[in-house]
């Protein structure tokens, strides 16, 4: 019983020694800042925020400390300029030949005839995209580029009647871009980042897509390579009189540069 009294009647002179101080922050708002500041505050004590305004209610040792915590944390945010580069290639070969002949017997005798054939196909192609966007330091930036497609689809239902097949037109949107989260530490950057690439497949209401979701932290200014992807085929054809070779390759590589705008 005793305890309990003294519990009470300390509880009851901090809350009496508490004061209730608002500071407007300058460069950041307020609900940005409460989860770093929260931590801090001693038992009994609260703090809340709106806008460019803290609450807090402490005694006044503890609203030193945190008036000397806000004005670290208060500091104009860090501006960021964020590039993406893709670069790919795709290279194809197509080689081959044959013979072809026919064969004549009249009366002057049998004459033999023949032709032969060779052709070559090679074919290269690339593809580079840049792409910049803004954003501040824990900010979330996102960019998407591309075009909107009307794509086949096909269904097969079901029903009490049998089956029935239906063909529509569905919208796509088609584009290259990313979304990232970039986090500072002095000079040096932490991303969070996942780019995509949509492009029209061969077939009719396909899609060749490219995604990745990842991590990675280097230095301001300097290139960061996110990934990439190599691709190899090769084939060959035989017939009688003739043959043919294929083969086929692509290349990918993805870029990353996070920069300080001043």
């Amino acid at each position: 019983m005793k305890r309990l009294v003294l519990l009470l009647l300390f509880a009851t002179s901090l809350a009496w020694s508490q004061g209730l101080e608002i500071i407007t922050l300058r460069y950041r708002q307020a609900e940005a800042l409460l989860p770093q500041v929260l931590p801090f505050v001693e038992p009994g004590g609260a703090v809340t925020g709106m806008n460019d305004k803290l609450f807090v209610r402490a005694s006044a040792r503890n609203l030193a400390e945190i008036r000397q915590l806000v004005a670290v944390l208060d500091a104009p945010q860090r501006r960021l300029m964020i590039s993406l580069r893709q670069e790919g290639g795709d290279s194809a070969s197509d080689r081959g030949g044959g013979v072809g002949g026919r064969v004549e017997v009249g009366a002057g005798g049998t004459a033999i005839s023949g032709r032969g054939h060779l052709y070559q196909s090679d074919s290269r192609s690339r593809r580079d995209i840049s792409q910049q966007v803004q954003t501040i330091d824990g900010g979330r930036a996102a960019i998407l580029v591309g075009q909107s497609y009307f794509l086949p689809m096909r269904q097969l239902v079901i029903g009490p009647n049998g089956a029935i097949l239906s063909e529509t037109l569905v919208q796509r949107d088609l584009g290259t871009g990313f979304v990232a989260v970039p986090r500072l530490s002095g000079e040096r950057v932490t991303i969070e980042i996942s780019p995509r690439d949509d492009t029209p497949g061969a077939l009719p209401g396909s899609v060749n897509s490219q995604r990745l979701v990842t991590t990675l932290s280097g230095r301001l200014g300097e290139w960061l390579e996110l990934g990439g992807s190599l691709g190899d085929q090769s084939g060959s054809s035989a017939g009688i009189a003739s043959y043919g070779t294929q083969s086929a390759s692509h290349r990918r590589r993805l870029l990353l540069k996070v920069e300080e705008l001043q």
